[in-house]
């Protein structure tokens, strides 16, 4: 699972790259990226261009007859983007963290490496009308740089219906997180996002070439706030990409 910040013409065609595939071509390593999309033919930038364009304008003037006042935002190939890779494990105990704050609840010390939040009975008792409507709880993908609070429902570019929120409810939504919780600082959060999650005191190393090894816990299991402060750490900064650049933010698998 990846974080994209930046236009949709360059997501859907093809021109970035994800964390993992910049540390795999640095030191020698193959690479394959897998998509739900990945046998698909990727059109010309010519043909995606002006698809894209036309999506947002009939989206943005949609939400201009509900009384919303928005802009467009730049669409092209070149603009710059980010990525990160908060991965599945720490992503899930992210959503068992805030669900247990928000419940005032206590959370597991511990998260396996294998767990999803819907294995967790607590997943089933968060409010669906909570005051931001908790996009990451609900497993929103998709957020455009927008300075309103909204979420609508609408047809993807690649096929199929979506629900978009914006980058200014994920901001809002993880400073409240953030203030349920460690009161962190921008500094404090920008060292989780190496620092923290992924470092088991048990660690087993697995040697996947000579100077490098894969580090997991002997026991399978994470420190579950650690984690949730590694994913939190890393959709913040990729939020805030996304609102400062006036790109949309994508959660890619």
């Amino acid at each position: 699972m990846d974080l994209y910040a930046g236009t949709f013409t360059r997501y859907y065609a093809g021109n970035w790259k994800t964390e993992a595939q910049k540390w795999c071509e640095e030191f020698g390593f193959d690479y394959k990226k897998i998509t739900p999309v990945q046998n698909s033919e990727v059109l010309p930038v010519e043909e995606i261009l002006p698809m894209v364009e036309t999506w947002r304008d009939n989206l943005l003037e949609a939400l201009r007859m509900e009384g919303f006042s928005v802009e467009p935002w730049p669409e092209d190939n070149e603009r710059p983007y980010y990525t990160n890779k908060p991965d599945w494990p720490a992503f899930n105990a992210l959503l068992l963290y805030v669900a247990c704050l928000s419940l005032n609840e206590p959370f597991p010390e511990k998260f396996s490496k294998t767990a999803q939040f819907k294995d967790f009975e607590i997943s089933q008792r968060i409010p669906s009308n909570s005051t931001l409507g908790w996009s990451l709880i609900h497993r929103i993908n998709y957020w455009l740089p927008l300075e309103i609070d909204v979420a609508v429902k609408t047809g993807l570019l690649s096929g199929g219906m979506g629900t978009f929120y914006t980058t200014n409810c994920l901001i809002k939504e993880l400073k409240q997180i953030n203030e349920l919780s460690w009161k962190a600082d921008d500094e404090t959060i920008d060292s989780w996002f190496d620092l923290a999650g992924y470092e088991p005191e048990d660690e087993k190393r697995t040697k996947l070439k000579e100077g490098f090894s894969m580090v997991e816990p002997a026991s399978g299991y994470y420190d579950t706030e650690s984690l949730a402060k590694f994913a939190f750490s890393r959709f913040y900064r990729a939020a805030r990409f996304a609102q400062e650049n006036s790109v949309p933010l994508i959660m890619d698998f």
